[in-house]
């Protein structure tokens, strides 16, 4: 595994709900004996930001904030000038042994962005680039396995495939190496919209033209109000904080990495 993605894994751990709030709490064990004033201001932050990271309505508003390219009709889509259809990697399943003779397989994340990023080149007719590499040091990329779901599920072959990008920034430019040889620059962006604000900035920076296709929304749009429920803690609540968490990071660091200190 690549050192930097190791450090990046163990940052999150600590930094993301619950674990950023488990952490304060510890910290807080440790001092309160000597600091008492500290150690108790600590210890309630640690279970307030806990519980307020587990409760939904934070969750659905953490999430919201992300999601603000909305979906686009077909006909926005076709309209857009768009040259190519690039749908990002999500992960794999690994040992997918229910699957004959096939070791890891897509995972459910990279299928619900196949399945759109299919639809979107049945109406469109336009070519599919799929990034994802191997950043654990697996010998087969996520794209390869992009690549066989699209065939096996969708009966479709992608024109191009990125096997090496190992984050979101090096989809971006290992997609630009790839698509500025056919001297595209205006595409269609296949990632869930939570992802697409990280993912558009690293694309932009690149010189492409986006035109937002995100799926897999999480923030509801509460037609109906809220609900006790919404205010009482669930797993689930904690998982979509998470994943909010994670790319709120992920987003102020891909600034302060490759565009505020390069």
């Amino acid at each position: 595994m690549d050192i930097e993605i190791f450090i990046n894994n163990m940052l999150q751990t600590f930094l993301l709900p619950p674990g950023i709030s488990i952490s304060i709490i510890v910290i807080a064990l440790l001092l309160i004996k000597r600091f008492l004033l500290t150690g108790k201001i600590l210890l309630i932050l640690g279970f307030v930001s806990f519980y307020l990271f587990s409760l939904p309505i934070i969750a659905q508003g953490l999430n919201y904030l992300l999601e603000q390219d909305k979906a686009l009709t077909i006909q926005q889509l076709k309209d857009s000038g768009s040259e190519a259809i690039v749908v990002l990697g999500a992960g794999r399943y690994k040992n997918a042994i229910e699957y004959e003779n096939q070791i890891d397989a897509a995972s459910s994340s990279v299928f619900t962005r196949l399945r759109y990023g299919s639809y979107i080149h049945k109406k469109t007719n336009l070519p599919l680039l799929l990034s994802g590499g191997s950043p654990s040091g697996e010998t087969i990329s996520e794209a390869s396995l992009m690549q066989t779901a699209l065939k096996q599920d969708f009966n479709i072959q992608a024109k191009w495939l990125d096997p090496k990008s190992s984050n979101t920034w090096n989809n971006a430019r290992y997609s630009y190496e790839i698509l500025s040889k056919e001297k595209i620059k205006n595409i269609i962006l296949v990632t869930h919209a939570d992802h697409m604000p990280r993912s558009r900035m690293a694309f932009e920076h690149f010189g492409f033209t986006v035109t937002a296709a995100p799926l897999g929304f999480k923030a509801s749009n509460r037609i109906h109000g809220y609900t006790l429920l919404d205010f009482l803690p669930s797993a689930n609540a904690m998982k979509l904080s998470s994943s909010a968490m994670h790319e709120f990071i992920g987003y102020a660091w891909y600034t302060l990495r490759y565009k505020w200190l390069n």
